[in-house]
């Protein structure tokens, strides 16, 4: 679907909706402006035609009284000035001025205004009735005073539309800061951040969405909160039922031992050990589930990477195939929980561990910028089982026995701390194997040329 800007719609629309407006009075002022401009300018020929009016009764006084009230009104040749004729009632014209051409402007004469292609003329006739007095005005002055006069009107419009937007758009924007506000807030809340969204300069429009964010988000809380109680209260409790039935079966496979029922007892004692390890890696999802890594401060590394793959060599069938490659590196400071990120290492080391050749190396390597690498040699994994392993209780083999958890308490500790897990099938520049990347954010990584610790010396492949 289609995402949409609601400031960006309001703006458009109201300064749509203005320009329309203005638009409409625009061509409103435009046709009132126009209708008054022709009045004056008529006014204008009638008031010069009655000028030109002869106070004289007889004809050569009436042509010598108008003539020089003519070269008064009509000084000099001006192809935009008032034109006029004396025009007899026979068309001949008797007097006209510079500007006027010889023939009638229109003929028939006939008192009043008309339109010819070059004039907007007005026609009177004598007090003796002999003659007709047309006073003409040039259709291209009348055109440009016309738009003129739309043009002083109608420009503002235009100049101060552009204005209106951006005044719209910081008024707009203003005005749905706390909605945006708002919006980042519960933006920000998600599986490891539930805490409720904090008061806020709201309008009342917005006021019921704040309050129900808040009520829906200490719901939440409350569900997930009672959830991961029930699994690590659970957990808890029945590490020792489940230690008491192991040691019993223990026992009893040390007293059934060389009988025909040695082979069961040994299987009760493997899913025993099988269903304590399940109790504990619930115990891990539930801590690191309960936003266990919100806990940051600044960690090193390596420290806890030597230990645990120290813990790892001891357990039978590991020893020296577990091998570390960090060259040069003596030092990575994560911003980090210290718990999380040995949960979520140890959890790499067992998967590697339980799943891979028995007679294959278990390869960690330790890179610039914070990106830790576990590699063990197996089969393939397809891609489409690949993109599962990220989810609780989902295993890329039926060898070993797993629970299926452990990479979903290192994906939820990776997405915690800001980070990530990358899962790749097969190896680079192999046909087969299995690579768990761990790439932590804002790592800091101290290079030495000679390392002091001799751990890291003894396990490193360079």
């Amino acid at each position: 679907m289609t995402s949409w800007s609601l400031v960006s719609r309001l703006i458009w629309g109201l300064t749509s909706t203005l320009a329309a407006l203005w638009m409409f009075g625009g061509v409103a002022v435009a046709l009132l402006t126009a209708y008054e401009i022709n009045e004056r300018l008529d006014n204008a020929l009638v008031e010069v035609a009655e000028r030109l009016m002869p106070a004289t009764p007889d004809m050569s006084g009436e042509v010598r009284a108008t003539q020089k009230m003519a070269s008064q009104l009509v000084p000099k040749m001006d192809p935009k000035a008032l034109a006029y004729q004396i025009v007899g009632r026979n068309g001949q014209v008797a007097l006209r001025s510079i500007n006027a051409p010889t023939t009638a402007f229109t003929p028939p004469l006939r008192a009043g205004f008309k339109d010819t292609a070059s004039y907007r003329v007005y026609t009177q006739p004598t007090e003796i009735g002999a003659y007709v007095i047309e006073v003409a005005e040039p259709a291209m002055h009348r055109r440009e005073a016309v738009g003129r006069a739309i043009l002083l009107s109608v420009a503002p419009l235009l100049v101060f539309l552009p204005l209106s937007w951006v005044l719209i758009a910081w008024v707009v924007r203003r005005s749905t800061r706390s909605l945006i506000r708002l919006q980042h807030e519960i933006g920000q809340r998600d599986g490891t951040n539930l805490t409720r969204i904090p008061d806020l300069p709201l309008p009342r429009e917005l006021a019921p969405i704040h309050t129900a964010v808040n009520r829906l988000l200490d719901r939440i809380e409350h569900a997930l909160s009672n959830e991961r109680q029930f699994a690590a209260n659970s957990a808890h409790e029945l590490r020792t039922p489940i230690a008491t039935v192991l040691a019993q079966a223990q026992l009893l496979s040390g007293q059934l031992a060389g009988t025909a029922h040695a082979e069961r007892a040994g299987l009760i004692v493997s899913q025993v050990k099988r269903l304590g390890a399940l109790a504990e890696k619930l115990l891990q999802l539930s801590r690191v589930g309960a936003a266990l890594t919100l806990r940051r401060e600044a960690t090193d590394l390596m420290p806890v990477l030597l230990t645990l793959m120290e813990d790892f060599r001891r357990q039978n069938g590991v020893g020296g195939r577990l091998r570390l490659s960090a060259p040069g590196v003596a030092a990575v400071m994560l911003v980090a929980d210290l718990d999380a990120v040995g949960i979520a290492i140890r959890n790499l080391l067992e998967n590697a561990v339980r799943y891979g050749a028995a007679d294959e190396p278990i390869d960690v390597l330790v890179e610039g910028g914070g990106v830790l690498r576990v590699r063990n040699a197996c089969p393939v994994i397809a891609a489409e089982t690949l993109a599962t392993l990220r989810k609780p209780f989902r295993r890329g083999s039926t060898i070993g026995q797993g629970g299926g958890l452990g990479l979903a308490i290192v994906d939820t500790v990776m997405t915690q701390s800001g980070g990530r897990l990358e899962l790749t099938s097969p190896l680079a520049g192999r046909g087969d194997g299995f690579e768990a990347a761990l790439i932590f954010p804002s790592a800091v990584v101290a290079w030495e040329q000679s390392l002091p610790r001799a751990s890291i010396r003894e396990t490193a492949l360079c």
